[in-house]
C-alpha cells in the first residue's frame, strides 16, 4: 500500500524538491518523479485530501507528500504564480475544447 513505507535513496538521503526545464515546464517537483509540488498542494488545499490519500493516489510514500507540502507552504508566492499561470493556460485552451454539448 502506498504511503506505508518510506525508503531513502541509495545514498541514504530523502527525496528533494527539484526543478528541470525539461520536466513539468520547470515547475518544482518531487525528485525522480513527474509529480509537481503544485499538484500535491492543489489536492491538499483545494481538494481537501489528506496526505495519506494523496500518497495513495500517486502511489508514493506519504513522506514525499509532506516534503512537497512543506515546500509549497514555504514558497507561497511561487506556488501562487504557478496557479495564476495554470489558470491562464486553461482559459486560453478552453476555447479549443470539445464538450458533449458540441457534438450533435
Amino acid at each position: 500500500m502506498a504511503g506505508t513505507e518510506f525508503q531513502t535513496d541509495p545514498n541514504g538521503t530523502m527525496p528533494r524538491i527539484v526543478t528541470s526545464e525539461d520536466v513539468l515546464g520547470g515547475d518544482p517537483r518531487i525528485e525522480n518523479r513527474r509529480i509537481g509540488v503544485y499538484h500535491v498542494y492543489q489536492q491538499y488545499v483545494e481538494g481537501n485530501e489528506t496526505p495519506e490519500a494523496i500518497a495513495t493516489s500517486y502511489e508514493i510514500p506519504v513522506a514525499e507528500v509532506h516534503i512537497a507540502l512543506a515546500y509549497a507552504f514555504s514558497n507561497h508566492e511561487e506556488i501562487r504564480d504557478i496557479a495564476v499561470r495554470n489558470q491562464a493556460q486553461y482559459e486560453e485552451l478552453s476555447g479549443d475544447r470539445v464538450t458533449p454539448d458540441d457534438i450533435n
